[in-house]
């Protein structure tokens, strides 16, 4: 099973694109935890990391008073 996952924002504002990232990252891991590992050995990935990474994205994208914000 191929897995392609392409995010693409040309003129948003930073705080969208957290937004977008964050919704993506709480949405996989919505789906790791109702499908559970076995999902990871499926895709050769690993749901976790991809959720992690997303995180990531969106603290990067956040504004700094959003950020203080956050655990």
């Amino acid at each position: 099973m191929n897995l392609s996952i392409t995010l693409t924002v040309t003129s948003s504002p930073p705080s969208s694109t957290a937004q977008i990232a964050q919704r993506i990252a709480d949405d996989m891991a919505h789906l790791h935890h109702r499908l559970g590992d076995g999902v990871s050995d499926e895709l050769g990935i690993s749901i976790s990391y991809l959720v992690e990474q997303f995180a990531q994205l969106a603290a990067a994208y956040r504004l700094p008073a959003e950020r203080e914000k956050q655990p």
